[in-house]
Parts: C-alpha cells; structure tokens; sequence
C-alpha cells in the first residue's frame, strides 16, 4: 500500500471514531468542616432553677474576621461557681468552690465562721462565729466582702476570641450615695487547661492561648468594658487530641472583687466607713471571629 492509500484509510478510520458515544459518570466528593466553638455552664441563675452542665452554645466561626460567630442555639449560657457546677446567683456573690469565706483577719484566737446561710459567700442571719480575740491586726472589714469567682468552659476546633460587655451597673445604699460604679468592680481572667469540677474536663485539651495574645492584662476592671471589648486573644483551638467534648474543654475563670478606692495602686478592700450597700452588674461574654 502506497503511502497516500495508507494516508486516506487512516482519515476514514477517524471520522469512524468521532462519530462514536461513550457514556461518562462523574463524581466530586466533598467534605467541609467550619469552625466551632462549643460552650457550656449553666442553664439560668441558681435562684431561677439553672442546671448545669448544659451545652447552651455552639457556634460556626463562619462571620468575617473580627464578627460575632453564629451560634446555631437560642439562649445563653451562665457562669457556673468556680471549681463547681454550682450555678451563679442572681442576688450574691459566686465565691469559689473550693475556698472558704471568713469576715475575720488577724484575729488572736477563735473567730471561727460557719457559711450556714443561704447564699454562700454572703454574710446573713444564717452562718454562725465564735468569739475571737483581737489585737492592732485584727479586721473584720475586707472579709466581710468575698470575691466572685465564676467560670464557663469552651471547646474549640479552630482559634478564636473573647470579646465582653458591661450593662446593667447597680449600687444601692452607701456604695450608691458614695458615687461607686463599674470601676469598682475589678476584673481577673485566666484559663485552666484541665481539672474535674464533677466532671472531668481537659485531658486531651491544650491552652488556647498559645499561639495568640490569651488574656487581654489591660482589661482591669469593668469600666474597661463598657463597650463591647476584646479580653480574650485565641491563638489555637482547645482540642489537641482525640476525645469527647469534655476532654477537649479547657475552664475560663474569671474573679470580680470590689475596689473600694480606684485613685489608690492594687485592689484596696472594703472597710467599715464605706457604710452598708450592694454593687452589681451584668458581664456578657461573646465568641468571636479571630
């Protein structure tokens, strides 16, 4: 065969094939994880019957960078008393768990103090003292008022931040005529990468704040937040290892104590010529987009 015969069946043989069909199947699989934030704590103050643990929060990192994420839940959580699962009060202060309340310092002997009441770390009718002996060193001023300690716990699978916000600033009594306010509220947070409040949380967590700022130091006090404020720079999500949600929590803990003199350098404490009176407010703590 010639090489123009060959050519000419080589020319009819492909016109052959493109004229043919094929049958095709395509496929794409596809798998999408956002990110999450998953908080918990309580589910009402103690006083209106809040229960805890109790996811109330879960939240896709999904707004812009700097935006609240979008919690998939309605409603909130609430702060749980530190080193429990206590919830807060609505009315007193959240002392912490694990330490004991005494309105006496420095006393010689006896002074010793039974919280029988019926909020802890309040001073009423119900806890008991005994007889105490005094000396110059002895006070009964700044125990009179104890810290509030309270927490909330957090699982991450990506970083994020804390941003927070003070509303609804009360003082009554004394503390009101004396003109004390949101400044006079000091503010302290920290994260605790494992513990077991009841339940065990942690063991396979890591310290979101490595990687990022943490806690935000120049947050001092809550008149640092009377707009909606950052206190928190994530930097890592708080799952490290494989687990469940409880083991993958770390514990945000925050301490609220009263600053009688603001103008004065550390926290100055409470003391008898500042009268009788109440001083609250509302803190809330909002996950946002890093």
């Amino acid at each position: 065969m010639s090489f123009k015969k060959l050519a000419l069946a080589s020319g009819v043989a492909a016109s052959l094939l493109a004229g043919t069909a094929y049958a095709s199947v395509i496929d794409r699989p596809f798998f999408q994880v956002l990110g999450v934030v998953v908080v918990w704590g309580g589910t009402d103050f103690a006083e209106n019957g809040g229960t805890a643990p109790v996811v109330s929060d879960f939240v896709l990192l999904t707004p812009a960078s700097g935006s609240a994420g979008a919690d998939l839940i309605a409603g909130d959580v609430f702060s749980v008393v530190t080193g429990s699962l206590d919830p807060i009060s609505d009315a007193g202060t959240a002392v912490d768990g694990t330490a004991a309340v005494d309105p006496i310092t420095g006393q010689v002997s006896g002074g010793t103090f039974t919280d029988g009441g019926t909020t802890a770390g309040v001073l009423d009718a119900g806890d008991t003292l005994t007889a105490f002996g005094i000396d110059a060193a002895t006070d009964v001023a700044s125990g009179l008022v104890g810290s509030h300690n309270s927490s909330f716990y957090v699982a991450s699978n990506a970083a994020f931040d804390i941003f927070a916000a003070t509303t609804n600033v009360v003082a009554t009594g004394d503390f009101d005529t004396n003109g004390l306010d949101e400044s006079n509220i000091s503010f302290d947070m920290s994260v605790t990468v494992a513990g077991d409040d009841g339940l065990a949380f942690g063991a396979n967590a890591q310290d979101p704040s490595t990687g990022g700022d943490g806690v935000v130091a120049t947050i001092d006090s809550l008149d640092d937040l009377n707009i909606q404020s950052k206190v928190f720079d994530g930097g890592q999500r708080t799952a490290a290892s494989a687990g469940n949600l409880a083991a993958q929590s770390v514990r945000f803990d925050s301490v609220y104590s009263l600053d009688s003199d603001t103008a004065a350098a550390g926290i100055q404490g409470y003391d008898l010529s500042q009268g009788v009176g109440t001083l609250s407010a509302d803190v809330t703590y909002t996950v946002f987009v890093p």
